[in-house]
């Protein structure tokens, strides 16, 4: 019984409220609030499997329609000009390549 309330003891006086700051216990110079990150990136990692699927539909029928053409060096032409713009159009749109641009004041 006594090890049971020793136990809830050391738990409650260690523990901070929802919502409360935690102690900054850091050295001088220093703030030592937890950092909080977010490893579930849902949205962002969803509008990427989108965006790629998109990319790969668009080349399967540019593939599709160079192979109808009967794979001519002509057909081929359109198909490396078609497959370009597609790249460039998918990398423009995927937020990883967005530059980093300098802070302005």
């Amino acid at each position: 019984m006594l090890s049971a309330w020793a136990l809830s003891l050391a738990l409650s006086t260690t523990s901070v409220p929802p919502g409360y700051p935690v102690v900054n216990h850091a050295q001088v110079g220093h703030y030592a609030q937890p950092t909080i990150r977010r490893y579930e990136r849902y949205e962002e990692d969803h509008g990427r499997r989108l965006a790629w699927e998109a990319y790969s539909l668009e080349l399967d029928k540019a593939w599709k329609e160079y192979r109808a053409a009967g794979s001519t060096a002509e057909a081929f032409a359109n198909y490396k000009k078609v497959a370009g713009q597609a790249k460039t159009r998918y990398i423009y749109q995927d937020p990883y390549y967005a530059p980093i641009l300098p802070m302005t004041p």
